[in-house]
């Protein structure tokens, strides 16, 4: 889903003496135990309009041209890599792809999170995704269209713009329409986030990535009144583990100058961590507006990415990059994305890839890792 279109973040300025004043307005957390998620009655039609709502903007965005992605249009670097467990992992961590020593080939695409090409000297939310290939067990029955890919998605903030799916088209409604600033007026927590979260960066190895959004860290446990309740529910980072140099010049493509730059002379590493839900409050499941305390719930190393020397601006493989799909749904039941922001992805992402492709021509396929560019 999306993230803050051009103009949002400059405009979203004026907000911070509200934002600063105010945060103790902001949406309500549902109250929830531990490990449990909330879906709102009749949400599956609020889905379907922000597919609607996404999918007419882009419609008049690329009336006469090939369709971008409705956010991350800008690519910062798609690159191959190697997704390692760690061999001592703790037995509690165990499920799904986080078995020891476990090696899955991967692609990662870096980004500009913004709805348009924009130069890299803008302050920006950042985007990574990232596809392990070659992953077996049982999968996550929708969106269905892969059956050996687990996708995780980050951004650069430890918090999204919107609590959940009813923010989240409100937001682009009121954007669309020329109302984006009252929206953010009334919004003051998303504001905040938007503040903090846009930044520049001299190499997207170097940012502090994040899910912002929770997911189950094995099966559910179905209770009798049907609610299920996950044992560990976990949200995901990415942290550098290598020495990556750049320098923030001026040219509007430097983010991907610098890595190609890096991955030419040697590899580089991310370290894939996650970060335990301990309180429902302090770590809720229902609102991506709350970044998860890291003084009380620490990240926790499960494996490493290791990213080996290569090159990566072939038109051929640059292309193969734009038209891959990438949906946290695309997953192992273990992994299963939880709450309404994800709820709502496993459709919308669906829906706007499914546009995206067809509209361009393109057939959907699913990466398999051995997939080698000139």
């Amino acid at each position: 889903m999306r993230a803050i279109a051009p103009g949002v973040r400059r405009s979203s300025a004026l907000l911070l003496g509200c934002a600063l004043f105010t945060l103790s307005a902001c949406t309500k957390t549902p109250d929830l135990p531990l490990g449990q998620e909330l879906p709102v009655k009749g949400e599956e039609v609020l889905f379907k309009d922000i597919s609607t709502l996404l999918t007419d903007h882009l419609k008049e965005q690329y009336a006469d041209e090939n369709i971008l992605r409705d956010t991350h249009p800008k690519d910062n670097g798609c690159i191959r890599g190697n997704f390692v467990v760690n061999e001592q992992i703790d037995e509690r961590y165990r499920h799904g792809i986080f078995q020891p020593s476990a090696s899955y080939p991967l692609w990662m695409r870096f980004s500009n999170s913004v709805e348009e090409i924009t130069s890299d000297k803008e302050k920006d939310f950042r985007g990574l995704a990232v596809k392990l290939t070659q992953v077996e067990g049982n999968r996550l029955p929708l969106p269905g269209d892969e059956q050996h890919t687990q996708d995780f998605l980050f951004l650069g903030h430890d918090a999204f713009f919107a609590a959940n799916p009813q923010q989240f088209f409100d937001f682009f409604d009121a954007n669309f329409n020329g109302k984006r600033l009252g929206f953010l007026l009334t919004h003051p927590r998303g504001a905040w986030n938007i503040l903090r979260g846009a930044k520049v960066y001299n190499n997207p190895l170097n940012v502090k990535w994040n899910s912002v959004t929770p997911y189950a860290l094995g099966l559910p446990l179905e209770g009798s009144d049907g609610v299920k309740t996950y044992s560990t529910v976990v949200r995901y980072g990415l942290r550098t583990c290598s020495d990556n140099p750049g320098q923030m010049t001026d040219s509007d493509d430097y983010l991907a100058e610098n890595l190609a730059e890096q991955l030419s002379k040697g590899s580089a590493c991310l370290d894939f961590l996650i970060q335990l839900q301990k309180d429902p409050k302090d770590n809720p499941t229902e609102n991506a507006l709350i970044s998860w305390d890291e003084d009380s719930s620490a990240f926790i190393p499960l494996a490493r990415i290791n990213i080996p020397p290569q090159s990566f601006t072939s038109e051929a493989q640059k292309q193969f990059c734009e038209n891959i799909s990438f949906n946290p749904w695309h997953s192992l039941e273990e992994h299963r994305p939880i709450g309404g922001i994800n709820r709502a992805r496993q459709v919308v992402m669906k829906d706007i890839s499914d546009f995206r492709l067809q509209a361009n021509g393109v057939e959907r396929f699913e990466p398999t890792g051995h997939e080698v560019f000139e």
